[in-house]
């Protein structure tokens, strides 16, 4: 490429981002108000605290207080913080703050607050018409080895604000809103993707936005930032290797105030390998349509079905009702149902494409695609002897042709020998039978095994799948990329 072209492509990136930027730019008035109502809120639950004799703090803390949270963001977080000796304490102390917060008003709105009982308790909270977490952590220092996730926001909050310059917030908004609109970012408790925290991170690392970029256009699996000592190490790793290989993530960022902590862990290797490919068209033909969001053009049930029929593949849908379940509870679920479903279908002889857990605002589970409708299992079978003519010639005529024989006859210690495929049971049989009969055998916990057992839908193309695609736009727009196979980024490729 020319040095004229580059020059032009870099001025064009220049006017891409410096448009996207101004209207990211975090509004003064908005944010006070928001800061108001978080303060008023800090103080009502403080004074909570002191009445029902529980010693802690409630602080702001997050993108909120970091200012590197888009305008689009709806949700803030407050984090509780107590003496390490309440944690046994938590879930009532949680539970008599709901009680007394139920009763309140902000600015004469109800506040409207919800207990989320997952593996680390915390609050939901409306108030005013704003979205609020209010999350549980504990004193603590950068020392201990055991911390939780919000244990580290108020360490992560100080360390960004202490690091980061005002042009590098800019970057961060930037580089979350290319995230978002490509599909990868994840703005879920217990979704996959790249955080806000690890955006802030690989801002901080490589300087800038249009810097990050270009080094992520040259990742490859697997990439190792070390925080702490500033450096990086590229490994070109197969990707079908870090799939199989346990905790062998193709991103590790290690938390600078927690180095044994990834804080990409959550990031799959279709979503590093998507980013990867989106920055390289990015830097080769900039579009303002990497900071859009991207709709998707559904095509009918009937002409998906076509493709899926195509492709020779069997794609199916298990999914449970969602029944107003925190977010982090269902994508806990779906990522467990992925791992042990997996297991059994391996186990079964069943060859798997892919499996991806799924979540919308009325259902939660997994896709499944598999090359073939049944299990591809090779049995060996021992034929007559050689000395016998009349059996050998009646087995040679039997199988020397046979569809079903993938090796032989051969001779084998003076016998005849074929292996032949015994396809077995259709997928969707040996699903409802291992649903409905044998949960007992899925490694999950006795709660979830209970609710596949006594509740999980299986819906393939012949069946319900069809209600579910026609009914519920976001698992349709969900179920098409998945049939796709297309990175979201694409759908919008060279539009302005």
């Amino acid at each position: 490429m020319s040095k004229s072209v580059n020059e032009e492509i870099e001025k064009k990136m220049d006017e891409i981002e410096n448009a996207v930027v101004e209207q990211l730019i975090i509004d003064e008035e908005f944010h006070m108000e928001v800061e108001e109502i978080l303060n008023i809120l800090i103080e009502k639950i403080n004074s909570d605290l002191s009445s029902i004799g529980v010693i802690g703090r409630v602080e702001k803390q997050g993108s909120f207080v970091r200012r590197t949270y888009l305008n689009e963001d709806d949700t803030y977080d407050l984090v509780l913080i107590l003496k390490k000796d309440e944690k046994p304490n938590v879930p009532r102390i949680l539970d008599l703050l709901v009680e007394r917060l139920k009763n309140d008003r902000i600015q004469k709105q109800p506040i409207q607050i919800t207990k989320i009982v997952g593996k680390l308790p915390y609050l939901r909270i409306i108030a005013n018409g704003i979205l609020v977490n209010l999350f549980v952590g504990f004193d603590i220092s950068p020392e201990q080895s055991k911390m939780s996730i919000f244990d580290l926001i108020p360490l992560h909050t100080s360390y960004i604000i202490t690091h980061m310059s005002s042009n590098e917030k800019k970057d961060v908004l930037l580089l979350k809103k290319f995230m978002k609109s490509i599909g990868v970012y994840r703005n879920e408790i217990g979704a996959i993707g790249f955080n806000g925290y690890l955006c802030e991170l690989l801002i901080l690392f490589y300087g800038s936005f249009r810097n990050t970029i270009k080094a992520i256009a040259k990742w490859k699996p697997r990439v190792l930032i070390d925080m702490k000592k500033n450096k990086q190490v590229i490994e070109d790793v197969d990707a079908q290797t870090i799939e199989l290989l346990g905790g062998y993530y193709p991103l590790y960022v290690s938390d600078p105030l927690a180095p044994r902590n990834n804080v990409a862990a959550d990031v799959s290797i279709n979503q590093f390998n998507s980013v990867i490919s989106a920055a390289n068209v990015y830097l080769y033909a900039p579009s303002l349509s990497f900071f859009l969001y991207q709709p998707v053009t559904l095509p009918s049930f009937e002409t998906l079905v076509q493709k899926i029929k195509m492709s020779g593949k069997t794609i199916l849908v298990l999914s449970f009702y969602r029944r107003h379940q925190e977010s982090e509870i269902c994508w806990q679920q779906a990522l467990n149902m992925k791992k042990a479903f997996t297991k059994e279908l391996e186990r079964n002889r069943y060859l798997i494409e892919r499996i991806q857990p799924f979540i919308t605002d009325e259902y939660y589970g997994i896709f499944i695609s598999l090359f073939k409708s049944k299990p591809q299992v090779t049995v060996r079978r021992e034929g007559p002897s050689i000395f016998d003519g009349k059996a050998s010639a009646n087995f040679l005529k039997t199988f020397s042709t046979h569809v079903d024989v993938v090796s032989g006859p051969y001779i084998e210690n003076q016998k005849w020998v074929i292996y032949f495929a015994n396809r077995g049971q259709d997928v969707i049989l040996f699903l409802q039978s291992l649903v409905h009969s044998n949960t007992f055998i899925l490694e999950v916990d006795s709660f979830l095994k209970l609710e596949i057992k006594n509740k999980l839908k299986i819906h393939s193309v012949e069946t319900t799948l069809k209600d579910l695609y026609n009914t519920d736009i976001e698992f349709a727009e969900q179920f098409y990329l998945f049939v796709e196979r297309k990175p979201l980024w694409i759908l919008n490729i060279g539009k302005q």
